[in-house]
């Protein structure tokens, strides 16, 4: 496979020298994207195996509750609003656990409460934590400044429960997104899915008469193909580079307006790599909660894996007790499906 020149003459062409330029650029925004993606999947490598144990308790758990919410809801005495959100609930828990792989059951379960949930009624949404308190009411015919009072504190007291209630929401979401953030395999990069789209269309070899040329199609769409599943972006490039039939030694061949369209081609990949390269590293740096120019040390990387175990041992426990807790008391089941809505 041809590499990229690594630097160039001082006695060249215009042309030839930007494209040499150009080159030395990619290969030092090559290396960086390396880097980073490496330290990275090293990292996630250490988070993966020091949560598994964890990660296997809070599915054991997820599943139990899925089972609980299936159960109550057909022995529940449950309005149609509520209903509606425990399917919403169940439908999601069952997703989020086939993620980790398939199973009949989730399957099953998944599909009973997709197709279960009763059409939504229209209710108010709850007020927000700015909503203004109520004022003085003035009393009905009939009724006392007193009893108008009354009617006030009971007005607050309601509202007050529907503010705790959405913070609980509030809760309950920011749990299910640390949830969420637990290692999974990585989807690939919007940078790294643009070139390979283009690669695919140039290399589709069901497009080419010619055998020899769709044998050959094959073999690179082959080497996209791996390229992309492993999320090497700078495979891609390269092979896009040899598609166009750019490197080092045909550069001294080239006329002006061939090396304009190589030296486009190269600052049209240094900018995708500098964009992927700056994008991995601030995802490391946040992962870590580095700040900018901080480095890596071992003793930071130990730190951010205790907080994020540390975490999830929270969510384990609170899990957990919830679980059970709806399991002893069944009349917090209402509240509770509200508070998740």
């Amino acid at each position: 496979m041809p590499d990229l020149v690594a630097a160039a003459a001082h006695d060249l062409p215009p042309l030839q020298a930007e494209f040499h330029r150009l080159s030395d650029a990619l290969a030092a925004e090559r290396a960086r994207l390396e880097h980073w993606q490496q330290a990275s999947s090293d990292f996630q490598q250490q988070l993966a195996a020091a949560t598994a144990p964890l990660r296997a308790q809070l599915r054991a758990v997820d599943r139990s509750l899925l089972l609980f919410l299936d159960h109550a809801a057909d022995q529940a005495n449950l309005g149609r609003s509520d209903l509606r959100l425990l399917h919403a609930l169940a439908r999601d828990i069952a997703a989020m656990l086939l993620r980790d792989g398939d199973d009949a059951e989730l399957r099953a379960l998944h599909q009973r409460h997709l197709h279960a949930a009763p059409e939504p009624e229209s209710t108010p949404p709850p007020p927000d934590d700015d909503t203004p308190a109520a004022a003085a009411p003035l009393p009905d015919d009939g009724e006392d400044w007193m009893a108008a009072w009354e009617r006030l504190e009971q007005d607050q007291h309601a509202t007050a429960h529907a503010r705790q209630r959405e913070r609980e929401r509030r809760k309950g979401e920011a749990r299910r997104q640390r949830r969420a953030a637990l290692p999974r395999p990585e989807e690939g990069s919007r940078t790294l899915r643009e070139v390979y789209r283009r690669l695919a269309s140039a290399l589709h070899p069901d497009r080419e008469s010619d055998p020899a040329e769709r044998a050959r199609k094959t073999a690179l769409m082959q080497r996209a193909n791996r390229a992309y599943e492993a999320g090497r972006l700078v495979d891609l490039l390269q092979l896009q580079m040899e598609t166009a039939q750019i490197d080092a030694q045909a550069v001294a061949r080239m006329g002006e307006d061939a090396l304009r369209r190589a030296s486009a081609v190269l600052a049209e990949q240094l900018g995708e790599l500098r964009q992927e390269a700056a994008d991995t590293e601030a995802a490391y740096r946040r992962l870590l909660k580095l700040g900018h120019g901080a480095e890596a040390t071992p003793a930071r990387v130990a730190r951010a894996l205790k907080e994020q175990v540390r975490a999830l041992q929270q969510d384990v426990a609170y899990y957990e007790w919830e679980r059970q807790a709806l399991q002893d008391d069944p009349r917090m089941l209402k509240e509770w499906l509200r508070e998740q809505g």
